[in-house]
């Protein structure tokens, strides 16, 4: 065996080398749109594997000249193998929450279970639809909208199983770039650390196993940049300009969320499917708020801006208001937003947009809108007061903002139950129904707060419906709890009335332009 892998390819002076695109396991060739939109500056290729209805290119489809190999997850594993054969080798690898190996061994115990493997084969035989959306949802994406292919997928997930290229990563002749979330469910930290040796890996606080959909424009600035320092950005590009992510007509606003946004979005993505099944409390804060917003005067056709969707709560009880919208729909989860796109049937034109709501960044520019409303989704800011007034600014003259969100003295009980036993509760802790004034100073703000109670039957079935919903983020200064203390908790939770309350703030706002709310809290 040779000490290194033949010498990579060089990018002819003043061109640039193909970019190479591979998804992985349980996707499609559309995984990347994102990302590509925003590297337009270079010719690319997508190869598709195969596991839906689109048929996989075979080996003859790689272009001729220098290319550039991407992967995600499984595809970065799949090019090692693929690419082993041709000659030159590429000019450069990009690995993106990838491995060059899965299965864990004696030399790799960092892996995933091989009896795990087999399990999820034997399953995939059978159910193959219910094992392909069963992961997809671990991912943190929407079930899968075509058919599976089940040869396609058994025989990778085969190869996952059996490949070990981790050799062919320390000996490669070509730059590499690797990125990876620190909160990625798939390929953990230390599995990610071991799977790819002699890389230094750039990671994602926050983010998950998606970070070409959590995060594009994170991705494809790493990937510029990268590409720029080792010589391979077009000459047009070269210099400074490099290493910025170029977008398509229509897509300059598309921006990706942050960091912590990204595991918010991730924690939810995981919950999109069957979030409906468990949403109770967030079905009627939605009935409400709509109530509120069908009383408002406002235009026959409306501009409707929506912060954190969900799965189209609020949305399809306001399209019952409004028989003609014009809509921007947005949430931070790509798997929530798909959830409501294949719903809602909206009249008027609707557009969906993966946004952070907190740094709101529209397609078109800042945008006016006749109505800002979000139901369920500001508690998750890091400063709600800054992230309203920052959609406030996007109000069109005599607009209103409308949102609802659990404040202080929401799940008391919870609370109380760890402070009986000595424990200090690890939720989030609920802003003030003030941060509404404080993001609304130069005009009075309607506030109304309200109890609701969530007769959830016990500990079990309340952390449960949590999970449900995707909101199990936690104090990022707190330690889990023991089994043991857990337990403890959840007995005194049970001793108690084994219910939960629920504080919900509603705010109403009006852009100078229009007359003024009477301010009361009740």
């Amino acid at each position: 065996m040779n000490s290194a892998w033949p010498p990579a390819a060089v990018a002819p002076a003043g061109g640039a080398p193909t970019l190479v695109f591979v998804h992985g396991w349980g996707f499609d060739a559309g995984f990347w749109d994102a990302v590509r939109t925003r590297l337009q500056a270079w010719p690319q290729r997508t190869l598709e594997r195969g596991y839906f209805a689109s048929r996989p290119m075979p080996d003859e489809a790689l272009p001729e000249g220098p290319l550039v190999a991407i992967g995600h997850s499984f595809g970065y594993l799949s090019l090692l193998a693929q690419l082993a054969r041709r000659r030159p080798q590429p000019c450069a690898w990009i690995s993106i929450n990838g491995f060059a190996r899965f299965s864990a061994g004696d030399d790799f115990p960092h892996g995933v279970d091989p009896r795990l493997m087999r399990r999820m084969r034997s399953r995939l035989a059978v159910a193959p639809a219910e094992v392909v959306d069963e992961f997809r949802r671990r991912c943190g994406a929407a079930p899968a909208q075509d058919a599976p292919c089940l040869p396609m997928l058994a025989r990778d997930l085969q190869a996952m199983q059996a490949l070990d290229l981790r050799d062919s990563v320390r000996r490669r002749s070509a730059p590499m770039l690797a990125l990876a979330g620190s909160a990625d469910p798939i390929v953990p930290v230390r599995m990610a650390a071991k799977a790819l040796p002699a890389c230094d890996i750039d990671w994602l606080r926050g983010g998950g196993h998606l970070l070409p959909l959590e995060a594009p424009e994170w991705c494809a600035a790493r990937i510029a940049g990268f590409l720029s320092r080792h010589g391979l950005a077009p000459a047009a590009q070269a210099g400074s300009r490099a290493s910025r992510p170029t977008f398509a007509a229509g897509e300059t606003a598309r921006r990706s969320p942050k960091p912590r946004s990204s595991g918010i979005g991730m924690r939810f993505g995981a919950a999109a499917h069957g979030y409906d099944r468990h949403a109770g409390v967030q079905r009627e804060v939605a009935s409400r708020l709509a109530a509120r917003i069908a009383r408002l005067d406002l235009p026959a056709r409306p501009r409707i801006l929506e912060i954190g969707c969900g799965t189209g709560l609020l949305t399809r009880m306001l399209g019952a208001h409004f028989s003609e919208a014009d809509w921007t729909i947005t949430d931070v989860s790509p798997a929530m937003l798909e959830q409501a796109r294949r719903h809602l049937r909206l009249g008027g034109v609707s557009r969906y947009q993966v946004m952070d709501g907190e740094a709101p960044r529209l397609e078109g520019g800042s945008g006016r809108f006749d109505l800002i409303c979000s139901s369920m989704a500001l508690q998750w800011f890091e400063d709600p007061a800054r992230g309203l007034a920052r959609l406030t600014a996007l109000l069109a003259p005599a607009g209103y903002l409308a949102v609802a969100l659990p404040v202080d003295g929401t799940f008391a009980e919870w609370r109380q139950a760890h402070e009986a036993v000595g424990l200090c509760p690890r939720i989030i802790p609920f802003p003030r129904p003030e941060c509404l004034r404080m993001a609304c100073e130069d005009r009075p703000v309607r506030i109304e707060v309200e109890h609701l109670v969530d007769e959830c039957g016990g500990a079990l079935a309340f952390l449960r419906g949590l999970k449900g919903v995707g909101a199990t983020a936690s104090r990022e200064d707190s330690l889990p709890l023991s089994l043991a203390a857990l337990r403890r908790v959840c007995a005194e939770f049970d001793r108690t009335g084994g219910r939960c309350s629920y504080r919900i703030a509603y705010g109403l706002w009006r852009r100078p332009g229009g007359p003024a709310h009477q301010d009361t809290v009740s």
